[in-house]
């Protein structure tokens, strides 16, 4: 399977096609709109299925530095005096489940807006139940609050990563490698990114199962 990712548009509304699926039917869940927060402070990624270019995962990363009040609700009142930013409304359709597609979109959020900014902590809410077991932990080594947050997903746990630390850039290499596909196998780089798509694209197989990454 032929996936892609790039950046939406202001006037786009793949981002929101994939929420309104995820968010709102399959969790009946009501979520802030991120329109209202500054435009110049956040980016959008989405990706999409090659064969039909139809949008199936979305995250936004939007910087939080200086926003104490945040913060504070969350226990990171330390990130008050920190070049900070924050992933949020990831949302993967069922089907295209258990393909890594968090972490793919988490490093290039990383490429593309938390290292040109120099941010050096980024935070996300994550399900209590499954934050220490999750991709985001294993292989991009975030940590994990040991408090628990009602949040607007529910009960909800802090996962933070030093972006500036040696360990995140091993995490961040080592997720990289095991994301590669194997050269051998002739599965190398083919879609045409565009004028306005990321330079990254791949190859990945569909799993065989849909569980959630």
């Amino acid at each position: 399977m032929n996936i892609y990712i790039e950046c939406e548009g202001p006037n786009e509304r793949a981002a929101s096609k994939v929420r309104e699926q995820v968010f709102g039917r399959e969790w009946h869940l009501s979520l802030p709109s991120l329109g209202e927060c500054d435009p110049e402070l956040q980016l959008t990624l989405v990706a999409r299925d090659a064969s039909n270019h139809e949008p199936i995962a979305a995250l936004t990363v939007l910087e939080t530095t200086g926003n104490a009040d945040l913060h504070g609700r969350i226990g990171l009142d330390y990130l008050n005096k920190q070049s900070a930013a924050r992933y949020t409304q990831l949302a993967v359709l069922r089907p295209y489940r258990g393909m890594n597609l968090p972490i793919r979109l988490i490093l290039e959020a990383q490429r593309l807006f938390v290292a040109p900014r120099q941010i050096q902590y980024t935070w996300l809410l994550f399900d209590a139940d499954r934050a220490k077991s999750s991709s985001l932990c294993n292989l991009l080594g975030f940590g994990v609050s040991i408090d628990t947050f009602l949040t607007e997903y529910g009960c909800s746990r802090v996962l933070t990563r030093d972006e500036t630390s040696r360990h995140a850039s091993l995490c961040d290499r080592h997720a990289r490698s095991l994301l590669q596909p194997p050269k051998s196998d002739g599965l190398n780089n083919t879609i045409d990114p565009g004028a306005n798509r990321l330079p990254i694209h791949f190859l990945i197989r569909p799993p065989a199962s849909a569980g959630q990454s």
